[in-house]
């Protein structure tokens, strides 16, 4: 499944369908910053790179270029579910029949995209040509969307990428912590609220407002909350789930130092929309600025 993935984003790269695209998500981080050393995702998950990129046309395209593609041993095919894109990949290599993964299109960033080479693996001399630079969510947002979605949830992939990033991008200023907080009380609210800009350009809200507590969020999780099938998907040997509980509290004691504006949006009440607009509009790079956003 790894080696099936590379060979198609480098067919995508190919076609030109990845310039419209900016990776992100838990693969876009074993392929671009973990290597061997992270987990592995099966999802592939991207944001539209521009801010006038359309989410629900470049997926149809995605899915024109996968279905019934054939790359060396890989054919590859999608399939919906549940309202929701699979990409299905099946060779004959194993035995293990036909596997599917998440294939989702969202909004573009808030943040500009950077560009990014792949962590080089053995594997990859086997590829008969180089990988390409891909077009990546930044590292700050892609973290605060995760911390967003352990706002709801306890997922032991997330918490799993968190500690790993810790560990490895807290030095050196390796990682903006001020930057990911504010992203991620931003983040948590748009979420429940939505936010659209000009043209039809819309991030949608989709789940259940659920304001953000520090000391809730940097409890020690207990075992239970953790899903057992999502755990066992983490790595071989899977983790010490009380250990990774505790890097996780200890990584991210950060989200506790809320500023002033960042106390007031993690109520996360919907009355508080004119703040999170001048909020979004001096985020690094200017994506959106005052008055195309509302």
């Amino acid at each position: 499944m790894d080696v099936a993935q590379d060979l198609l984003l480098r067919h995508l790269h190919e076609i030109g369908l990845l310039d419209e695209l900016a990776f992100k998500g838990g693969t876009s981080l074993r392929k671009l910053y973990a290597g061997a050393q992270g987990r592995f995702s099966l999802d592939l998950d991207f944001s539209v790179r521009d801010l006038d990129g359309d989410a629900p046309v470049i997926l149809a395209l995605l899915v024109e270029a996968v279905d019934d593609l054939q790359l060396g041993p890989f054919r590859f095919g999608t399939l919906e579910r549940r309202g929701k894109t699979h990409l299905t990949i099946s060779t004959d290599l194993t035995s293990t029949g036909t596997l599917s993964s998440k294939l989702d299109v969202n909004p573009p960033p808030w943040l500009e995209p950077i560009r990014r080479g792949w962590v080089p693996l053995d594997i990859h001399a086997r590829y008969g040509g180089p990988l390409p630079l891909l077009t990546v969510v930044r590292l700050e947002e892609n973290v605060a969307e995760k911390i967003a979605r352990l706002n709801r949830t306890t997922t032991a992939r997330d918490a799993y990428d968190l500690v790993w990033l810790w560990k490895h991008y807290r030095d050196d200023g390796g990682l903006d912590t001020e930057l990911v907080r504010r992203l991620a009380v931003l983040k948590m609210w748009v979420d429940a609220y939505g936010l659209s800009a000009v043209g039809s350009l819309a991030w949608k809200p989709g789940h259940e407002a659920f304001a953000f507590n520090p000391g809730s969020w940097l409890r020690t999780r207990s075992t239970q909350e953790f899903d057992s099938e999502d755990i066992g998907q983490l790595s071989v040997p899977a983790p010490d789930i009380d250990e990774l509980a505790a890097d996780l509290v200890a990584g991210y004691s950060f989200l506790g130092d809320l500023s002033p504006d960042e106390s007031t949006v993690a109520r996360l009440d919907a009355g508080d929309r004119a703040l999170v607009l001048r909020m979004l509009a001096a985020l690094p790079t200017c994506r959106l600025t005052a008055g195309t956003i509302w």
